[in-house]
């Protein structure tokens, strides 16, 4: 069972648990896997075996109240669990599974302390179900359940003022969690599911050209999530225009930290256009590091006065660049926005990695001309009315 359909039964479960432990063991760095044992790595399961009927009648015994339906199946499935999702590294099994008021008094307080009222009246009554994870705690809660019996589940974390989504159940928060886990190794070069990621970016591209920014970034955001580095950097583009001021945080976390984006895009359109987005919004020092391989000491060290490199333009858009230049010169801007508008409709690239006019937001005097309603503009305007671009091949558009 692939990630995306919740499982219920005890059959269900092993199926689910099988494969997403053989996705876990296949993309995880081995720092990630230090409690795996070597029986486990072989076997490809990361669990151990499931919790007889005896046991889970002692625990509910114990607890004074039967268990959620998927939860209970997914003990029966396996009594434990490791490396559940990225930040979640082992799972209570029918001994030590309890009220956290019973379980984790320290953690009551803390969470009765910091959380908001109604998350930590929750706490008096919540089951603690995990056990090691970076500073997370998994909670189900008796007092939401559903008709068929499932109780609501919940991460507390340290990084949350309070609780953090509501999920329906049990599968479903093993769920979500096990989608994060394919998007955070997709997002860093380690797909857990690479099919179909080059017709997401072609279609991204196809929706960006037609000026459906909103489409496109779901589907680049999506083709990331599969390792498409591609995908990345062009949703980090597409968000140059709707969100300039926090442009270089992206460029900072999402490109420069992932070597895979950079190789996938090539160098030279890195330095045309991330590098001036970012150098245009933060300073370098802190982040020289990142820049080890894109950017020379010496152009680090002189930073301020950096030139990237020109990217090839369509002759109509690149004189309409020269026009406006030559009216800002004059002191004429409006007359130099009109121009590069006009010009938009035309505007093309043979790089299927291109989709949008960046020149207009990087060169040092158009940037000046975008306010955000012209950076939107420049999105909505059906583009590349010569040729649309996908994968490497160049299709005429009828």
């Amino acid at each position: 069972m692939a990630a995306g359909e919740e499982p219920r039964t005890v059959e269900q479960w092993r199926r689910y648990l099988a494969e997403y432990s053989a996705d876990v063991l296949r993309v995880a760095e081995d720092d990630e896997l230090g409690q795996v044992s070597d029986a486990q790595r072989a076997s490809r399961w990361l669990g151990f075996d499931g919790a007889s009927a005896a046991q889970l009648a002692v625990l509910e015994q114990r607890l004074g109240t039967a268990l959620p339906p998927s939860y209970r199946s997914f003990l029966a499935a396996s009594d434990g669990w490791l490396n559940i999702s990225t930040f979640m590294w082992t799972m209570r099994t029918t001994g030590d599974v309890g009220w956290l008021r019973d379980a984790d008094p320290d953690l009551l307080g803390i969470l009765r302390e910091h959380a908001p009222p109604e998350d930590a009246s929750l706490g008096d009554r919540a089951l603690l179900v995990s056990g090691d994870g970076d500073a997370q705690y998994w909670l189900l809660d008796p007092g939401d359940v559903s008709p068929d019996g499932e109780w609501a589940a919940y991460i507390w974390a340290s990084w949350y003022p309070g609780l953090g989504e509501r999920h329906e159940s049990f599968a479903a928060l093993v769920d979500a969690e096990r989608s994060s886990f394919e998007q955070l190794n997709g997002r860093a070069g380690r797909p857990v599911d690479p099919a179909g990621a080059a017709d997401l970016l072609a279609a991204g591209r196809s929706l960006t050209l037609q000026g459906d920014a909103d489409g496109a970034a779901d589907a680049f955001a999506r083709a990331a999530d599969k390792g498409s580095g591609a995908g990345t950097y062009l949703a980090v583009m597409l968000n140059a225009f709707l969100d300039p001021a926090t442009v270089h945080h992206q460029i900072r976390n999402s490109i420069l930290a992932h070597p895979h984006v950079v190789e996938e895009v090539g160098l030279d359109q890195v330095r045309a256009e991330a590098v001036p987005l970012f150098l245009h919004r933060s300073a370098i020092d802190p982040y020289r590091k990142l820049f080890a391989g894109i950017l020379t000491e010496e152009e680090m060290d002189a930073a301020d006065r950096f030139t990237p490199p020109p990217l090839p333009e369509p002759a109509g858009f690149q004189d309409a660049l020269d026009r406006g230049r030559r009216l800002l010169r004059d002191g004429l801007p409006d007359q130099a926005w009109t121009v590069l508008e006009a010009s938009l409709p035309g505007w093309h690239a043979d790089s299927p990695h291109r989709i949008a006019p960046v020149i207009l937001i990087t060169d040092p005097d158009l940037r000046h001309l975008i306010t955000p309603e012209r950076a939107r503009k420049i999105l909505k305007t059906p583009r590349a009315t010569r040729h649309s671009v996908i994968g490497a091949r160049i299709h005429p558009v009828n």
